[in-house]
């Protein structure tokens, strides 16, 4: 890195964090979907030769569904907590460089 600078925009991390929840929204219901999806199937399968083990296979499902729908939601609460904390700590670097009276060389980045 040229300077050995590190930096974050903060704008541009808060909109990945809303696309992220805008994304995480979708998976809502999933669990109910995914039943639909078996009971489709399922009704698809009802002629002989008939398969079974449909609705065992949903129940072994039910907790990996329930992590992919908290990890979506989880994910787009990190991104934007993230870009938070980066506006936070920018804001009180730029105070304490205010304090000292010498202007920095790299203006700080308050996006």
């Amino acid at each position: 890195m040229p300077g050995h600078e590190l930096g974050v925009n903060v704008q541009d991390a808060y909109g990945a964090g809303a696309n992220a929840e805008q994304y995480a929204s979708s998976f809502e219901g999933l669990h109910s979907d995914f039943t639909d999806v078996l009971d489709a199937a399922k009704d698809a399968c009802a002629d002989e030769p008939q398969l079974t083990g449909w609705s065992a296979y949903g129940e072994e499902q039910v907790d990996a569904i329930a992590r992919v729908e908290h990890h979506g939601v989880a994910l787009a609460e990190n991104v934007q907590g993230g870009a938070s904390d980066v506006a936070n700590t920018d804001t009180q670097a730029s105070e304490r460089y205010a304090e000292v009276g010498v202007p920095p060389s790299l203006p700080v980045n308050f996006h």
